[in-house]
């Protein structure tokens, strides 16, 4: 592969204002391919899961670990002699390497010296992470019609009910990388089984209580997971799966604080990660990490962005991610794609890459209702709100990937997201799909379900 291809285009504005000797950190992936999946049993075995165990990964990971510690100690030997003056290039691994990934200190004359290393696949720069925050907050109750239903109308427009006669996700593990959790919270009771905070040294901090850093963590764990809201209306998608929240939007978070609650969540058994945040800069080349959790048979849903229509927001529109856009009730009860909810399609002249479409699906995503961490109002104290976001669709499909999970214990994270997007629902027939403002369409739980039984 060209070394050059393996440099990120996010370094060029990241190295701008450097000198030849500053250093930066970079995120490096290194090669995992076929003879780590030999050395590990084959595809499809998570990390800790339901009826899983630790021991086919051994071989992995010490594969993985030796891959990182030759590329390391090769870059550490050549890359001085690209430098005017002696200066040590730190590097650290990543979680416990079951994720072939590390951070490495790099200059830009170093730079290419690690690309050249055969088993690099991609560096990335240790940009900025934003929270994906929602277009519109709201402490108004339900309608009334989601109260006469008893249930939130996302979940009426997925026909959630129909699914849970069979399954309501018992035992997936659906890990959320966000502003943390208000675990205390009524409805959420039970359903959070590990938290973690990773600070923006990518240093893992347990802490106890749980706690949310803002309200956005809360309100998307409730929509995958949550129970009934006062015994009123059920907010979950999946109200038996269980949670893993890792806040990694706690300070200023970047893409290494983001790789060690995405190795966190794979060592705890996560079958699903949903991330609703984007990067500063685009970053095309996260599509070498989504390759690694689909490899480990980890599903990652992630949502668009919040831009309207013609922008997007990395990692929501790399090439594997499944990437979700909102929708909104329309006219009659129709969904309709909210104004804000973000689509592209992205080309690279130049380069043999398939044209990029994004979203992939839409999910409800306008006046969804969810816990949040209690919030003093002149009115009283509220701990549920209406909010609007790409950031409220993407935890819908979490939920119900984790229904279907559930349901085929067998199906891989890979025939889940296929099937996810070919049963979708496009308001102008199967021709149009996949456009950049539907996807493949609204998202079909219950024929999702039909087309894994078949």
């Amino acid at each position: 592969m060209n070394p050059h291809l393996k440099i990120s285009t996010a370094f060029d504005p990241f190295l701008a204002a450097s000198g030849p000797n500053d250093k930066r950190d970079a995120i490096v992936v290194y090669e995992s391919g076929s003879r780590a999946r030999q050395a590990a049993a084959g595809r499809g075995t998570s990390f800790a899961g339901a009826g899983r165990t630790l021991e086919p990964f051994k071989a992995r990971v010490a594969h993985q670990k030796s891959i990182r510690a030759a590329v390391v100690a090769a870059y550490q030997r050549d890359a001085p002699r690209r430098l005017t003056k002696t200066l040590k290039l730190a590097a650290s691994p990543v979680g416990s390497d079951v994720l072939p990934v590390s951070q490495v200190e790099v200059t830009r004359r170093t730079l290419p010296v690690l690309a050249e290393q055969p088993d690099v696949v991609a560096i990335l720069p240790n940009q900025r992470l934003r929270a994906m925050e929602p277009t519109a907050v709201a402490y108004n109750s339900p309608s009334r019609s989601e109260k006469t239903a008893g249930l939130t109308w996302g979940l009426r427009a997925l026909r959630i009910r129909e699914l849970w006669e069979k399954t309501r996700g018992r035992e997936i593990k659906v890990a959320v990388l966000d502003t943390g959790v208000h675990g205390n919270h009524r409805t959420l009771s039970g359903r959070v089984s590990k938290f973690l905070i990773v600070d923006p040294l990518g240093r893992r901090i347990e802490a106890a209580p749980t706690f949310d850093s803002g309200q956005h963590g809360t309100h998307v764990c409730g929509t995958i997971a949550g129970g009934n809201a006062d015994g009123e209306i059920a907010i979950g998608v999946a109200p038996e799966s269980e949670l893993l929240v890792a806040g990694v939007l706690v300070g200023n978070a970047t893409l290494r604080t983001l790789m060690e609650g995405i190795a966190w969540a794979i060592e705890n058994g996560a079958r699903i990660i949903n991330m609703s945040f984007g990067f500063t800069y685009y970053e095309p080349l996260f599509a070498r990490v989504f390759e690694r959790l689909l490899d480990l048979d980890v599903l990652p849903v992630v949502a668009v962005g919040n831009e309207c229509h013609g922008n997007s927001s990395s990692p929501g529109n790399v090439l594997n991610a499944l990437s979700v856009g909102a929708v909104a009730r329309g006219m009659r009860g129709r969904p309709q794609v909210a104004f804000f909810s973000s689509g592209a399609s992205l080309v690279f002249p130049g380069k043999e890459q398939p044209l990029v479409t994004k979203p992939d699906l839409v999910a409800p995503g306008v006046r969804i209702y969810s816990c949040i961490p209690p919030e003093k109002r002149p009115e009283g104290t509220s701990d549920y709100s209406l909010m609007d976001g790409t950031s409220m669709a993407a935890p819908h499909v979490a939920g119900v990937a984790a229904l279907l999970m559930a349901a085929h214990r067998n199906a891989e994270a890979a025939d889940v997201a296929q099937a996810l997007a070919e049963t979708a629902k496009h308001p102008e027939g199967n021709q149009r799909r996949p456009d950049n403002r539907w996807g493949h369409g609204l998202v079909q739980p219950v024929e999702a379900l039909k087309a894994l039984e078949s």
